[in-house]
């Protein structure tokens, strides 16, 4: 079995995340003043401001799918080393 490098798994499972995080945010319906996620982690608002009603999207976009990448590529790693044979003399 090819033993698959961190950064390919890090980068395959960040654009993986980060397309089902935009396909999500797409699809769902939100009401007046609802938000998903805070600080960091802020996904979107929607939010009436004056006389508009304003939708944002915040830095969770990119931080959720970093961190959910960086994770499950370190996993997937780590399961890797300790399922690897150890090569004796």
């Amino acid at each position: 079995m090819n033993k698959l490098s961190f950064s390919t798994l890090f980068v395959s499972i960040s654009v993986i995340s980060l397309c089902a995080i935009m396909v999500y945010l797409n699809v769902s319906t939100f009401e007046l003043n609802e938000t998903i996620g805070s600080g960091l982690f802020y996904l979107k608002g929607y939010y009436e401001e004056g006389n508009m009603i304003v939708t944002e999207q915040g830095i969770g976009v990119i931080t959720v799918p970093l961190v959910i990448g960086l994770v499950a590529s370190t996993l997937i790693n780590v399961i890797q080393f300790c399922r690897t044979p150890s090569v004796s003399d």
